[in-house]
């Protein structure tokens, strides 16, 4: 999501925007997909503001023309990690949105130039304050299980988000930060979302995965099973997920109410689509090279892009805007309650070197909490801290950490400068040992822990960390909320444990106020805030990577980085 979303919405995001999160939408990328093998990477420009409330009314423009591309066929994707849920509303991890993006569909949908279109709304209207959304709803559109769309589904769905049954997620977050109220059914093709306080990217967000439109009938029959029995309008439908190894879907035949900005109408042009499971990256590099996978996800950068240069693939990497790969620290926890650890711990990162060693030529380093690529992004707060290990050294002595036996690791009062980091290595493998051995640069000894998923978010609950990875997607830096303020403290998402009034007002302001402005200048102060107190390592801006095979035509992303499956095809 997300957007590495390390359970940030365990009890919030993965704001990740994921959150991620995403979702005022700067310029973004134009997709470059050629025919010969290349290396193409693509970053959203940070350039245009994101507008608060896009016209007030819209409706379906002509209808493209299908292409003639060949249909038929299975696509194969090999996948890092295996999603926790393939129920929208109780999604938080990327690897969710990727195979929701071919499942669901939303009440709008959002091109890759940031513009909005109509989806299962035909139109919509704001309020003046973005307290309400009312909706003109499709009335030809019907569920996987034969249930037809209407208004009443559209409630059931917020409904379902906000209840008791989704403990927490991308979406609930992003409802409950701003009060949702309730949604309003005035007829079968009209409805209305409200909440009690000002909702300006909402529009936005009633685009993206997390707030799709499930089967009423689905929901009600599965209950807790849901997320296992996924049932949705998209050009996929669910036939079967066989855990630690693959997920399994077909085309829709019936789908006739694709985006007007896609290549084509009607049904997507793959018989079939299988989600490989595959967590190492050795292993989708070779699954790609003997033809088990067609697409392999975050490929080992340098092999992939020798694989490109050779001619043996097209190699496709987009810029993702939002937060970029970060490591929270823990201001609660020594050695890491005191500033000048973490200011030490930050400088002796080589961010530039990081990103090229990790990631080859696709590395972009990163130098403060938000993205260069987003919207509202701050030189200032990037400038605080560039790799300066003499001065990390320095301020480690100022903090009476010595190393006074000559280990290479720092003591204080008999006890050895240690951090711990539990983390999912199939998230980190390309970088984390060199974050191991900058910290040791500095005589910082890291306990890293390899963990599952489930494992690490049990132990930031109980608060036994000191570092954790977050990355989240979002075209503007709205996840800040879900990260930082202190409403979500304890276990919510805040995982450096700093509370600021200043950091609370300026995001709380930022995700209400209706002035874009106003907006930007709240962003700009938490950034500042943020960096001030040194809560973050930043590290590199993430590219969604892809190697994909020849035969595979009409690759393209989506807003926010995700493979968009509907207009790909292959050649015989």
């Amino acid at each position: 999501m997300i957007a590495k979303l390390k359970s940030i919405v365990l009890a919030s995001v993965m704001i990740a925007s994921l959150a991620l999160a995403a979702c005022s939408q700067a310029a973004s990328p134009t997709t470059v997909v050629e025919q010969q093998p290349t290396t193409a990477v693509q970053a959203p420009a940070a350039t245009e503001a994101p507008t608060a409330a896009p016209a007030a009314t819209a409706t379906p423009a002509p209808i493209p023309t299908a292409t003639s591309l060949p249909a038929g066929g299975t696509l194969t994707i090999g996948m890092a990690n295996e999603p926790g849920t393939l129920d929208p509303g109780a999604a938080v991890y990327v690897q969710e949105q990727f195979v929701l993006i071919s499942l669901f569909d939303s009440l709008l949908s959002v091109s890759p130039d940031g513009a909005l279109h109509p989806a299962l709304a035909l139109s919509w209207q704001p309020n003046a304050n973005f307290t309400e959304f009312t909706f003109k709803l499709r009335q030809d559109v019907t569920f996987h299980d034969g249930t037809p769309f209407n208004a009443e589904a559209v409630k059931a769905s917020f409904d379902h988000i906000m209840s008791d049954a989704v403990l927490d997620s991308g979406g609930k977050s992003l409802l409950k930060s701003h009060k949702y109220k309730e949604t309003v059914v005035a007829d079968p093709s009209t409805v209305t979302v409200k909440f009690d306080d000002s909702y300006p990217t909402f529009l936005r967000d009633a685009g993206r995965q997390w707030m799709s439109i499930s089967s009423p009938t689905a929901l009600a029959k599965y209950g807790k099973d849901y997320g296992r029995n996924p049932v949705g309008t998209g050009p996929f439908k669910f036939v079967k997920w066989d855990a630690q190894s693959q997920i399994v879907i077909e085309r829709n035949p019936a789908y006739k109410w694709g985006p007007e900005f896609a290549a084509h109408q009607g049904p997507a042009y793959f018989d079939q689509v299988v989600f490989r499971i595959l967590p190492e990256a050795a292993t989708r590099l070779t699954a790609f090279e003997t033809g088990e996978i067609l697409l392999a996800g975050d490929p080992p950068a340098l092999d992939a892009s020798a694989m490109a240069d050779s001619g043996k693939a097209t190699l496709q990497s987009f810029a993702l805007p939002g937060v970029p790969a970060i490591l929270m620290i823990n201001t609660k926890k020594a050695p890491t309650d005191d500033i000048n650890v973490r200011k030490a711990m930050i400088l002796a990162v080589n961010q530039a070197e990081l990103a090229t060693n990790a990631f080859h030529k696709l590395g972009i380093p990163a130098y403060s909490v938000v993205s260069p690529t987003t919207w509202g992004y701050d030189a200032k707060a990037a400038s605080l801290y560039h790799y300066n290990l003499d001065e990390a050294k320095q301020l480690l002595e100022k903090a009476g950490w010595t190393d006074a036996n000559g280990d290479g690791i720092r003591e204080k009062n008999g006890e050895k400068l240690t951090i711990d980091w539990p983390d999912n290595p199939s998230w980190s493998e390309a970088f984390n040992e060199l974050i191991i051995g900058y910290m040791k640069d500095a005589g910082i000894d890291v306990k890293y822990r390899s963990m599952d998923d489930t494992a690490t978010s049990n132990e930031l609950l109980a608060g036994n960390y000191t570092l954790v990875y977050m990355y989240w997607t979002r075209p503007d830096p709205s996840p800040l909320r879900n990260l930082f303020h202190s409403e979500n403290l304890n276990g919510g998402g805040a995982w450096t444990n700093f509370s600021n009034a200043d950091l609370d007002a300026a995001l709380a302001d930022a995700s209400t106020n209706v002035d874009e402005n106003a907006r930007k200048q709240d962003y700009i102060k938490a950034q500042q805030i943020i960096m001030e107190n040194a809560l973050v390592m930043p590290m590199f801006a993430v590219n969604t990577t892809y190697l994909i095979a020849p035969s595979v035509q009409g690759f393209t992303f989506d807003l926010e980085g995700y493979p968009w499956l509907y207009d790909m095809s292959m050649t015989k």
